[in-house]
């Protein structure tokens, strides 16, 4: 919620309703940053802002102004293929800093790199500003360390495109525009670089609230952009349905300034229902904290910790890259099915089952957990134990087509066994742990990989945030794996693994896509094909018509020979909001989601949006179990630009069959559901 950013946008924003006056763009005779020369030519009066237009024509217009400009007509107009927030912060730079923008950058030589940092409350609001003095403005060096393009190197609009991608972060920017302006050396352009920074010092927090519980729940006390470097140093904690991880993150994208990746995390484990006296136990026990492993509320159940350090394919020509990572996990995991852990059925005697059925007459292999004793009923959990490392480098070819060949090594150890604290018998522990415990094994693996792609990116806006710029990358891409697991090398098997995976995003029209995907994964072992998994998927982005657009994305994944007990789970946030969390689960899922989106409505510092919205979906073990369940429902969306790049949702769904048919249920959470 960024409390602390958002109260203050909230008391100052009946302020801004005409606190956004700054004078449009004008020419003015300074192309520089320093100071100027004595007595500079007084630049011209100002014309007129010009007149606000429907969020449609203004639409069209921007698609015709990239059309123009794409196309290096005389009559290109660089202001106006800028959004909304986009324009606001350009023209404050361009009357700031005395720059006039240069409409005919091509074959022109870059003279100087330009960046303009603005504060993150720009509006002319004083208890809005006085939030800017908790917050360190990205320094301009830093900023200019990320652009592309540089001096002495003829314009290149595909490296400015790049470079607004590259400074395009959630992390640390909310606005980005990329335009040529004029250069004091005769012949030559400047490159003006114009950012707004998100407010950095903040607690930030993101929660999923669903079935009438706050699910998952994630806080940070950080400085986003330390001393205006962009390094992030925080103070985390991560909640989820059964434990809470907490500890420091570091995190910095171009360490020692030499583009290298670094980021370092630790964690301390802690048990959800021990430390805040909530029930994860199973539906209809006390949820005694002894059943799930813990026997004081601040006991530490586990850690994780982890540290990355990489030298990325930075831009699109950079040719190689490199990396290392290590991390360690000594964690117990859950499966949950709504807001209990999971029961797996296990009779004395017999094997245990894993599928649930809500019927009064389940099939067989399934049951109902409301009619079977809960004595038989044992909750899905277990300790894992994991150490692992991987190392890689990574050969970049081609322009248009880009390839990569990547070459590594990868070793884990992974080790996994019930909890001290077992609830079962003894006749239990060994069917129980057939049916749910994945492989404990070493696995030391050198392995190659290729993937390609095409380097075409196409922006957007109102897809799954609001106003700001979205990336979306047009064409085929495909990757592909083989790793081989040797006893000699320390694994625990001989065997080899594999995936192939492709997608292809076509446009539709102005601002709209169609990506189809698939991938297969396998694994061969002692002979035959184990641990095998398949999906695909489909993804309908609308272009923008009658101020909504339409998106929709179905999925289909399947498993079939798995040794790991894995499952594949829809309901609620994970698809069909009308049910219950993880209430479908198997070896084959399919699902859609339709939802129609409307743009957003300006209000205040505010972003308000709607959306009408219809899941389908299901799970079972095979097609002939699976039955597809319906819900429907409206959400409200909404955003606050200097805080977050990612949206508020707000869902109230309907569910059209099972028990609970037509009983509302409500989502609340961050980002966009799909």
């Amino acid at each position: 919620m960024r409390l602390l950013a958002i109260v203050c946008v909230v008391f100052a924003g009946v302020q801004l309703a005409s606190a956004d006056t700054a004078p449009p763009i004008f020419p003015l005779p300074s192309a520089t940053p320093t100071p100027p020369p004595a007595a500079p030519p007084a630049p011209p009066p100002a014309p007129a802002a010009p007149p606000v237009k429907p969020a449609a024509q203004a639409k069209l217009d921007r698609a015709a102004a990239e059309q123009q400009c794409a196309e290096q007509s005389p009559q290109c107009d660089w202001f106006a293929t800028l959004g909304g927030l986009e324009r606001q912060s350009m023209r404050r730079a361009l009357v700031a800093r005395g720059y006039e923008i240069e409409p005919q950058p091509w074959g022109k030589v870059v003279g100087a790199i330009r960046v303009y940092n603005e504060d993150v409350f720009a509006e002319k609001t004083r208890l809005l500003r006085f939030f800017n003095t908790f917050h360190v403005t990205s320094k301009e060096h830093v900023v200019r360390a990320e652009v592309i393009l540089r001096p002495g190197e003829v314009w290149d609009q595909k490296k400015v495109e790049e470079t607004a991608r590259r400074l395009r972060d959630p992390i640390f920017t909310s606005v980005i525009a990329v335009v040529p302006v004029k250069s004091r050396e005769p012949g030559k352009v400047d490159v003006l670089v114009v950012t707004r920074d998100i407010w950095s010092l903040r607690f930030n927090t993101t929660y999923t609230y669903q079935s009438g519980r706050l699910t998952d729940l994630g806080a940070s006390i950080s400085e986003n952009n330390f001393l205006g470097r962009r390094v992030l140093i925080a103070a985390t904690m991560q909640m989820n349905q059964g434990s809470i991880q907490t500890g420091p993150l570091f995190l910095d994208k171009n360490f020692l300034g030499k583009h290298l990746y670094l980021r370092v995390s630790v964690n301390a484990i802690l048990n959800r229902g021990a430390l805040l006296g909530t029930n994860i136990g199973l539906p209809g026990t006390p949820g005694d904290p002894d059943q799930i492993g813990r026997t004081s509320s601040f006991d530490i159940e586990g850690s994780n910790s982890s540290i990355t350090l990489s030298r990325p394919l930075w831009s699109l020509a950079t040719k190689w890259a490199t990396g290392i990572t290590v991390s360690h996990g000594d964690e117990i995991s859950r499966r949950f099915f709504g807001t209990h852990l999971r029961p797996v059925w296990c009779p004395l005697g017999g094997e245990c089952v894993r599928s649930i059925s809500r019927s009064a007459m389940p099939a067989p292999g399934s049951f109902n957990p409301e009619l079977t004793p809960i004595d038989e009923q044992l909750p899905w959990n277990y300790r894992v134990k994991r150490l692992g490392a991987n190392m890689n480098a990574v050969r970049s070819f081609g322009t248009d087509f880009k390839q990569n060949v990547t070459v590594g090594y990868d070793v884990d150890r992974v080790n996994v066994h019930l909890l001290d604290t077992f609830p079962g018998l003894v006749e239990q522990r060994e069917p129980f742990a057939r049916a749910v415990l994945p492989r404990s094994e070493v696995t030391s693996v050198p392995y190659a990989a290729y993937g390609a792609y095409t380097p075409r990116f196409k922006t957007r806006r109102n897809v799954t945030t609001y106003d700001l710029a979205e990336d979306v990358r047009i064409g085929p891409s495909f990757d592909a794996s083989i790793g081989i697991g040797l006893k000699a090398l320390g694994s625990t098997y001989n065997f080899r693994r594999g995936s192939i995976s492709g997608a292809w995003t076509f446009p539709w029209c102005r601002d709209g896509s169609i990506t189809l995907s698939a991938g297969i994964a396998t694994r061969h072992q002692d002979g035959e094909f184990i641990d095998n998994a398949a999906s695909w998927s489909l993804r309908l982005v609308s272009p923008v018509y009658w101020r909504a657009r339409l998106v929709a994305e179905s999925t289909f994944g399947t498993r079939w020979n798995d040794t790991t007990n894995a499952l594949l789970t829809i309901g609620s946030d994970n698809g069909l909001r009308g049910f219950s969390i993880n209430e479908f689960a198997g070896q084959r899922l399919t699902g859609s989601q339709i939802e129609v989106r409307s743009l957003p409505y300006a209000f205040w510092v505010f972003r308000l949006g709607g959306v009408l919205f219809y899941d389908v979906g299901g799970a079972a073990d095979t097609f002939r179990e699976l039955q597809l369940h319906h819900d429907v429902g409206i959400g409200l969306r909404s955003l606050i630009p200097q805080t977050s790049r990612e949206l508020f949702r707000f869902d109230l769904a309907f569910p059209l069959d099972g028990p609970s048919a037509g009983k509302p249920k409500f989502i609340a959470g961050f980002r966009s559901e799909f």
